[in-house]
């Protein structure tokens, strides 16, 4: 199925994208990987939120998302780990599926993720960020698992049923020895995904790897590593006053687009992105270059 709009992210910001473009007659596509915005759950009170006073922000999270659980919006509790602009859709992919959309709202709140040397040179091309639908390019190939997150060893051990050889670089305390014999636990940090053309081995500070693949599992990957073109600032999203990225048909709100990172601000920008992306489909479906 088609979607008129996606948002990425069920923060405020993502939620409020996703309700405003529901409530106007939109198919909207809401994915969200991290149990609805962690930070503001661990916030103890939220004093400042308009019209709901003295709530925790878990409480005021819960609130918001009620509130999309009773709009007509598809929501997939999955990381978007592909997103790629076709000629009149964008294509996304999770590790379970893949998903179309005319227009798309980031609203993936602060990116904490830094990407490692030769990746974004080498997506695609040996770099991966998910197993679905890649595995057998990968076929009886040497390649690396490289975590910062713990719930992906049955990525990992997927991974080792059909490659030759798996590499994994457990980047997070407290991993779980894989079952399968053919893969390697590495206690070093990568420092540099090497290659020509294609991925050609993986470097740490001590030793070298050859490979022909590497697969990054995190909880949130930075903008850039599936959207090379999109334009950043620091670490946030450059947006014009109509929240408009570089991108055509991409829009951004929240915490994603820089400070001040308040709830308030937050709901008030995915709201503007929404109404952003209405008004771009409207006229690009009138003909109307927006």
């Amino acid at each position: 199925m088609r979607y008129n709009i996606a948002v990425i992210g069920g923060g405020p910001a993502g939620i409020s994208a996703a309700v405003t473009a529901s409530s106007k007659g939109r198919r909207v596509i809401l994915f969200e990987a991290h149990g609805f915005s962690p930070r503001l759950r661990s916030v103890a009170k939220v004093t400042d939120y308009m019209g709901i006073p003295d709530m925790s922000g878990s409480q005021l999270m819960d609130t918001f998302v009620n509130h999309l659980r009773k709009m007509d919006v598809d929501i997939i509790e999955e990381k978007v780990v592909f997103l790629k602009e076709e000629e009149d859709y964008f294509a996304l992919q999770t590790n379970s599926g893949n998903f179309e959309a005319e227009a798309v709202v980031l609203a993936t709140g602060i990116s904490r993720s830094d990407l490692l040397t030769g990746e974004r040179e080498f997506l695609g091309k040996g770099v991966a960020y998910c197993t679905h639908g890649c595995t057998e390019n990968f076929k009886g190939k040497c390649v690396a698992a490289i975590a910062t997150v713990p719930n992906i060893m049955d990525e990992v051990e997927k991974l080792a049923e059909v490659c030759k050889h798996v590499y994994f670089f457990p980047c997070y305390s407290g991993f779980v020895p894989p079952k399968n014999k053919n893969i390697t636990v590495v206690l070093e940090a990568p420092t540099e995904i090497t290659g020509t053309t294609q991925v050609t081995g993986l470097r740490t500070e001590n030793n070298y790897f050859n490979l022909q693949g590497v697969f990054m599992f995190r909880a949130s990957d930075p903008l850039s590593s599936f959207l090379p073109e999109l334009q950043i600032k620091g670490r946030s999203i450059y947006v014009d006053d109509q929240a408009q990225t570089n991108i055509e048909g991409v829009f951004a709100g929240g915490d994603c687009t820089g400070q001040p990172w308040q709830c308030n601000r937050a709901a008030g920008q995915g709201q503007k992105a929404a109404l952003s992306a209405i008004r771009y489909l409207s006229l690009r479906d009138a003909g109307i270059k927006y």
